[in-house]
């Protein structure tokens, strides 16, 4: 019955963002946290701070601890160190972000911990266009926060809100000054499986981007000039299509290419996360990252005549936009051919033609080359299947002899290639005893299935295996029907049961 304590609370944090005509701006940030847990003085001892190297420049920083009774200890200057950022998240990344961490000394339960921050931001994102997103999780307490936000009268500022106050003050000498409050105390315990914060949370959206149409037309700028139709993407385009009847197994032939040879590299270099790199480029180094994908995959199409269109989309648990042009929660891009209606994700090697990650499901897109938003198709039921049978003998040692065959579509599919294929680089022993143990059971066993690289093939997986017993034999006893190596959806719905509400 403990209730949910928050290991820290912000106690202050004010920002300042004095915006120049061409988007670029000086901010100023000051930050104070509230320790309250033993927890919160271990997690929340240290601060990073993440800022993109060649678009920022940190020109000053001060931090100190105020200690439970008072006194206050400055952080020396040897305990702010800067460092390369580490997200990749296992894949593989190259990026020029970097940390500004401070290590806080004297920090326990009842601290405060604070910084002041000044850095410059001389290269922004959205060429010409200023735009900031917060968002408030109500797993903290913001006991006061404000944002302060000084533009060039010329430039007018769109707000899009939720939970905050303020707005415009004044305009004096040219100058219009903004200025955003908020306040919360309570705070509400962390749940699984929650949609993104913007569905849910408080949150003050600000940009110079009316709304999201026109942060397509400036992200227009970013795809086109990549686009190209040469000679050797030409000839690929015809080779890969050759004998296609129709258009659409032309989109299917080239993207099932792209999906299978252009390999993932997130690339966020500069410009370059949300500038693609020249698809002559992405072709010759057979990697890169969503953006790359379109623009390559746009370059094939439009070689067999075929429109397409950049989508962006969030590719995590956000399935709105803000009312105005702000990029939150935008992560991700895939392509969208108009003439079929049919979006694609070629990022994804695991996923058919004609089927989407569940991260792409039913989201808003901003269609930068047609200039208007879209939406990706709903998930339904009958194109996310899994049929399997399992067959399993129980002997008089108790010992279970069982075989499973298991045809797969869509979400399932996707799932099930993917596993398949990490697991072919471990001995297949380890891979049963691991599927095994989903449902406390050993045993043995071994597995077949299509090539999960394969995505032109229809998908099947089928095995065969041997279960230690399950209760005491001979006579009577109990057990829960077994699962060995079929994918065991129906006996995975009990471990997830929904929060009480």
């Amino acid at each position: 019955q403990r209730p949910f304590e928050p290991a820290v609370a912000t106690e202050r944090d004010h920002q300042t963002f004095v915006v120049n005509t061409d988007g670029t701006y000086r901010q100023t940030m000051e930050r104070a946290y509230r320790i309250r847990t033993a927890k919160g003085a271990e997690d929340y001892g240290s601060r990073e701070i993440s800022y993109i190297s060649s678009q920022e420049d940190i020109l000053s920083v001060d931090a100190w601890t105020v200690t439970a009774n008072g006194t206050k200890v400055p952080v020396l200057p040897s305990a702010i160190r800067d460092r390369e950022e580490d997200n990749s998240g296992g894949v593989a990344e190259f990026s020029d972000s970097k940390v500004k961490a401070i290590i806080f000394p004297r920090v326990e339960v009842g601290s405060l911990t604070a910084y002041k921050l000044v850095s410059r931001v001389h290269t922004v994102s959205y060429s010409g266009e200023f735009s900031r997103s917060f968002a408030f999780s109500p797993r903290f307490a913001f006991g006061d926060w404000e944002a302060h936000f000084v533009l060039p009268e010329s430039r007018k500022l769109y707000v899009d809100k939720r939970g905050v106050t303020g707005g415009l003050d004044k305009t004096v000498d040219g100058l219009s000054y903004y200025t955003f409050r908020y306040r919360r105390e309570k705070t509400l315990p962390p749940e699984s499986n929650l949609a993104g914060l913007i569905h849910y949370a408080d949150y003050l959206f600000v940009s110079t981007m009316p709304d999201m149409l026109a942060l397509g037309r400036v992200a227009k700028t970013f795809f086109e000039p990549n686009v190209e139709v040469n000679d050797e993407i030409r000839a690929l385009a015809l080779q890969l299509t050759e004998g296609a009847a129709d258009e659409r197994a032309k989109v299917k032939a080239l993207y099932i290419w792209v999906a299978k040879n252009i390999r993932y590299v997130s690339i966020a270099l500069g410009h370059g996360r949300l500038v693609p790199r020249p698809a002559s480029a992405v072709l010759h180094n057979r990697y890169g990252d969503c953006k790359d994908h379109v623009v390559l995959l746009e370059s094939l199409l439009t070689a067999v005549g075929i429109s397409s269109s950049p989508a962006m989309i969030s590719a995590g648990s956000s399935h709105i936009f803000s009312t105005i042009g702000a990029h939150y929660p935008i992560n991700h891009v895939i392509t969208y051919v108009p003439g079929l209606d049919l979006y694609l994700d070629s990022t994804d090697p695991f996923a058919p033609f004609g089927t989407l990650p569940v991260g792409d499901v039913d989201k808003p897109v901003v269609l930068t080359a047609l200039g208007k938003l879209g939406h990706t198709p709903r998930m339904k039921a009958e194109e996310n299947t899994s049929r399997v049978e399992v067959n399993m003998t129980i002997r008089p040692d108790g010992t279970v002899a069982g075989t499973t065959s298991a045809r797969m579509t869509g979400y399932f599919e996707n799932s099930s290639r993917t596993n398949r294929f990490s697991g072919q680089s471990r001995p297949e022993t380890t891979e049963v005893k691991e599927l095994l143990h989903r449902f406390n059971e050993t045993g043995s066993g071994s597995m077949q299935f299509t090539d999960p690289t394969d995505i032109a093939q229809p998908y099947w997986v089928k095995a065969n295996f041997t279960l230690e017993p399950l209760t005491n034999m001979p006579g009577r006893g109990g057990l829960a029907v077994p699962v060995g190596l079929a994918p065991g959806q129906i006996a995975g719905t009990g471990s997830n049961m929904p929060d009480a509400v």
